[in-house]
């Protein structure tokens, strides 16, 4: 299925809720459950972020875009 892709925070607490909530199969339109493992052993790799480093660093990636849309509302 070219073009079909699912976005994942990651951590492996997302990756439960995912699971949990069937965001999988959803997300990527399957007709059931695809096996996951990988993904799951891909994230207990991952090294651990402080929470407060995890906001900082996902501010900086996503900066907040709120002024600047209402600037361009008012025009």
């Amino acid at each position: 299925m070219p073009g079909r892709g699912a976005w994942l925070t990651p951590t492996v607490e997302a990756y439960e809720l995912a699971v949990k909530r069937r965001a999988f199969r959803r997300a990527l339109r399957l007709d059931r459950e695809p096996d996951t493992s990988a993904v799951l052993e891909y994230l207990r790799r991952l090294p651990e972020v402080e929470p407060h480093l995890a906001e900082q660093i996902d501010a900086e990636e996503h900066p907040d875009t709120t002024e600047q849309a209402e600037r361009l509302m008012d025009n």
